[in-house]
């Protein structure tokens, strides 16, 4: 695929956009698409804005947001969107440090500019006399390569600015849209913040494929689900996480009965039978997808296997896939496969290698990232270590099938003071698979002798759910081989965004947690 081409063959598409606007359903067809982007270009254009010139972006998901950034990649401008983390710190500093020409705002962050410069404008309504900045040229040889500035937050915290490639984006995204297997009538809901360079990523891929696309967020994702029936949710665990445990409210027989109806549908042949008897035997958990749900999609985080067993039983599997921003999608688990601790087998033209320790190491011609302009000291050169070879930072295997299975990551690993080197993730997840546990998180607390592991209750007022948590620590699998004892902290909060122990992509801060529980 390429970027000018997909611009100008919107209006040869058939699809459209939606989105949920005062609880109803908008439609925006790809032949206006293409009009509103026509139109935004232009304006940027009169703006001052060219080739090259750095234009931000901060403001919720909407339809503008699409429309704007299809116009800049257009033009060969660079977007720089901003994301949650940096709540309270947009202002010309912010647009001086990164040298941003313009600054595309909603009306709802108008308080953020009161004085209104001419180098800050709405996206999503009216401006006056607007005008971008005159800044300099970056001087990078590769600058015509440069298809955004993203930020992307990890489990440990902090932000790193990342350049993307236009011809990066270009060549590793249709392995993923091609293994998902899109139908003309698939319809993909997005509702991440588009600031996450993945969630823009897959919209260019639902564009390309000439597929409807609704963008929501957070907040209006059930909403959204059941007023615009989309067939494909791409998700981080945390959603279906949510799901489930509303499963696990029912009354113990009602688990049963549904689990074992589960059973013996999934002995039917045929996943589309499959699928239509559950959508009559579980009419609830079907209607808040939307009823046309066929692929659930997850990632960027690890996912405990009794939840996609759950989905499998439920007939709507959850297919896994495992990347990062650096490298672009690498692997792939279908929703046929039961191999539920995998994240599948490495996609078209991915080549995996492993150092001595276990470390990732992804090959591919043209990565997504080009290099880092902003992380910490030493990390760009092992990250990016040369021949288009990317460090991952994440500790895995690969099975006799060429399934990948992710240990952790090389960084987070804990050395206790018995001289056991311990992957904290993998304790985690066999944590994870308690009922009662939302998250966990484990640690090892400066100059004590034992692991911590904190754990984020999913009904703190079920009683026995403390001791029930205890009495599974005890006995966990991962922590024998080091005869570790593993002291429980429960958290007085739920994991959030609003409390700050959920990044705003949804994973967990673990650094911030163990700041708060574990110090």
């Amino acid at each position: 695929m390429e970027f000018r081409a997909l611009v100008h063959g919107l209006p040869a598409k058939t699809k459209a956009v939606y989105t949920l606007e005062r609880s109803k359903p908008v439609r925006h067809s790809h032949a206006d698409l293409h009009q509103d982007v026509r139109d935004a270009i232009a304006r940027l254009q009169g703006w001052g804005v060219r080739r090259g010139s750095r234009v931000g972006i901060y403001a919720p998901n909407s339809y503008p947001w699409l429309v704007h950034d299809l116009a800049l990649l257009d033009i060969g401008a660079i977007s720089v969107p901003f994301t949650d983390d940096f709540a309270g710190a947009v202002n010309d500093d912010l647009l001086d440090r990164y040298n941003i020409a313009l600054l595309l705002i909603s009306r709802d962050s108008a308080r953020l500019f009161p004085d209104r410069p001419a180098h800050v404008a709405f996206l999503d309504g009216d401006n006056g006399a607007v005008r971008a900045l005159e800044r300099p040229a970056s001087g990078e040889p590769d600058e015509d390569d440069h298809h955004s500035l993203a930020f992307s937050s990890g489990s440990a915290g902090g932000l790193k600015g990342l350049v993307i490639s236009r011809k990066g984006v270009e060549s590793t995204l249709p392995p993923i849209t091609d293994i998902l297997g899109l139908r003309p009538d698939d319809r993909l809901l997005l509702f991440l913040p588009m600031s996450n360079f993945q969630q823009r990523n897959m919209c260019y891929g639902a564009l390309w494929k000439d597929i409807d696309i609704i963008i929501t967020d957070t907040a209006k994702v059930f909403a959204a689900m059941k007023a615009l029936a989309p067939t494909i949710l791409i998700a981080p665990p945390v959603l279906f996480q949510m799901i489930h445990a509303d499963f696990e409210k029912l009354p113990r027989w009602k688990q049963v009965l549904r689990l074992g109806l589960g059973s013996l549908l999934s002995r039917l042949p045929g996943a589309g039978l499959r699928l239509a008897l559950a959508r009559r035997l579980f009419p609830d958990f079907h209607a808040q997808f939307g009823n046309r749900m066929r692929v659930l999609m997850t990632g960027m985080a690890p996912i405990r296997r009794t939840i996609g067993q759950f989905f499998a039983r439920m007939q709507l599997p959850l297919c896994e896939s495992y990347g990062m921003v650096e490298t672009g999608s690498l692997t792939f688990r279908a929703a046929g496969s039961r191999e539920f601790g995998s994240v599948g087998k490495p996609l078209e033209g991915v080549n995996l290698s492993f150092r001595d320790d276990g470390e990732i190491i992804v090959h591919r011609d043209r990565p997504m990232t080009l290099r880092y302009f902003q992380c910490a000291e030493g990390e760009n050169e092992r990250t990016f270590i040369g021949d288009g070879r990317i460090a991952t930072g994440d500790i895995g295997r690969l099975d006799h099938n060429g399934n990948l299975f992710l240990l952790g990551r090389k960084k987070e690993l804990i050395v206790t003071p018995g001289g056991y080197k311990v992957h904290p993730e993998v304790i985690e997840q066999e944590m994870n698979n308690c009922p009662d546990v939302a998250h966990s998180v484990v640690c090892l607390r400066s100059g004590s002798t034992h692991l911590t592991c904190v754990v984020d209750l999913v009904r703190p007022e079920t009683g026995g759910a403390r001791e029930r948590i205890k009495a599974h620590a005890a006995g966990l699998q991962s922590t024998k081989k080091i005869t570790q004892f593993v002291e429980v902290v429960f958290t007085d909060a739920p994991f959030a965004r609003e409390n700050g122990l959920l990044r705003p992509n949804l994973k967990i801060d673990r650094k911030a947690i163990v700041a708060r529980y574990g110090a």
